[in-house]
């Protein structure tokens, strides 16, 4: 009969752990999750689980109780409870089931006991002694016992339980990171063979052509710095085989090619892909549409011209070579917007005149790259934005200002504005939306704020921000100037 027990007892302790939850969550989220599958039992059927759980409670407190006033009968036929003995075995049971289904199947067991004594001795069945007295102290102490038993067990499956959940829902991030590792791993992986070919950012980019242009602009050549432009031209958009002329003031190339990548053929003065290229003065290719007759048989793929805003072109880049994969739109329109680009910083003093007119302090670069800026914006639809920051005259304004200097980027210009009550810092942001503006700000809040330990409004700094390519480089910025000044 034990043996029988034991194994009926084994085989409700496997379907228990097989029914147990195994969905989990983690932190205070993780008990919230436990508690709403404990209260509505979500991770199984809840009326069949339910309803087969009680039973199987019915059937242990039957089978336990049962079996045991059945030994108690047995080997104590005159005292079946056991309430003369030295040692109430009987209670062993109950305190089983309380321990096995809870403190509300343990009352259950209790009860049947208690059921049992009453009809024995209404009808005066033998095996409860000598009296007919109920033992009060017998039933209470057990009473306690298997109560105590009881919400031991409660408690503990509780915390199983959350335990559960919290096991679960980790197991489900845990999936969720991985999955997520894996596909980072594979962008990582792109990312590096795509840097393989294209070695730099576009930020970088731009900002090497700055200097190219701003640096040898006083070379007195046609086109500055020619060789390092179709070299990082050449990185940047894959080129093989290319050549970079310069032009004279009818706009025919001359020869011959101030910078060559590769081993280029001799310029094709009668090309056709070449000629409409510089008669149209827009970058042309050989999958144009609206091309002219015989453009099928150029020998160049790409010819694009070096195109300022303001002016002709000054020069042509004819391109022989590249990757069959490398000739797509993304391509073409970076190759354009750096082309222009340069174009852009040679004509330094035609494309930033009329900025410099209208505010004559600004610094020539900050006025260039306003104005090739707003080109990109028109272009191409790139964003780039400025951000004023106004600070007092005070002592501590000042070296919050010093310290925000210290935190510009090496692609961005800054223009500091010195006035009798206020100091203001205009900063150019290439490339950069109203997100990245956010996050500028949030950067430089802050850095001030971890060492000065208050933010721009306790340091009373004033913002203000302006995107470019939504009005005239030269309104944009002299408007941005005029509310610095207020």
């Amino acid at each position: 009969m034990i043996a029988l027990l034991r194994r009926l007892s084994a085989v409700r302790m496997r379907r228990s752990s097989a029914d147990a939850p195994t969905n989990d969550g983690t932190d205070d989220g993780a008990l919230a999750i436990g508690d709403m599958l404990r209260r509505f039992s979500v991770l199984e059927p809840d009326e069949v689980r339910a309803a087969s759980r009680s039973w199987m409670a019915l059937v242990d407190v039957l089978v336990f109780c049962g079996g045991a006033l059945a030994i108690g009968s047995w080997i104590w036929p005159g005292d079946i409870f056991g309430v003369q003995a030295e040692f109430p075995w009987l209670w062993l049971a109950p305190l089983l089931i309380a321990l096995r289904h809870g403190s509300s199947i343990g009352l259950l067991a209790v009860g049947l006991y208690v059921g049992y004594w009453l009809l024995m001795a209404r009808y005066g069945w033998p095996g409860i002694g000598d009296t007919q007295a109920f033992p009060r102290n017998f039933f209470v102490g057990g009473f306690g016992v298997v109560l105590i038993a009881g919400q031991f067990s409660d408690t503990w499956k509780e915390r199983t339980r959350r335990m559960l959940a919290t096991s679960s829902y980790l197991e489900e991030r845990l999936k969720t990171l991985t999955k997520n590792h894996f596909l980072l791993r594979l962008s990582h992986e792109r990312l590096e063979q795509d840097l393989l070919v294209k070695p730099v950012t576009l930020r970088e980019t731009l900002s090497r052509l700055r200097d190219i242009s701003m640096d040898r602009s006083q070379a007195g050549e046609p086109l500055p710095g020619a060789q390092e432009l179709i070299q990082l031209l050449g990185q940047s958009c894959q080129l093989e085989r290319a050549a970079l002329y310069a032009l004279d003031d009818d706009g025919v190339p001359i020869l011959p090619a101030a910078a060559v990548l590769g081993s280029p053929s001799e310029l094709s003065m009668q090309d056709p892909l070449l000629r409409h290229s510089l008669d149209e003065d827009i970058l042309t290719h050989v999958q144009s549409d609206g091309m002219p007759d015989g453009a099928d048989s150029s020998r160049y793929l790409i010819c694009a011209p070096l195109l300022p805003s303001t002016g002709r072109p000054i020069g042509v880049l004819a391109v022989e070579k590249l990757p069959f994969l490398a000739l797509n739109a993304e391509t073409l329109q970076l190759l354009s917007v750096l082309t222009d680009y340069y174009a852009d910083g040679v004509n330094l003093d035609a494309a930033a005149r009329r900025v410099l007119t209208k505010v004559p302090a600004c610094p020539p670069e900050l006025a260039l790259d306003v104005v090739r800026l707003h080109r990109i914006r028109l272009s191409s639809g790139i964003d780039s934005s400025l951000v004023a920051l106004v600070f007092e005259n005070d002592e501590v304004s000042l070296d919050i200002l010093e310290q925000v200097k210290r935190l510009k980027r090496g692609v961005d210009i800054s223009w500091e504005l010195a006035g009798p009550k206020h100091h203001a810092l205009i900063t150019l942001l290439p490339l950069a939306g109203s997100a990245a503006v956010e996050g500028y700000l949030l950067r430089i809040e802050g850095a001030i704020r971890s060492q000065f330990g208050t933010g721009f409004l306790g340091s009373r700094v004033v913002m203000h921000t302006a995107r470019i390519g939504f009005s005239p480089p030269a309104a944009t910025l002299s408007h941005l100037v005029t509310r610095c000044a207020v």
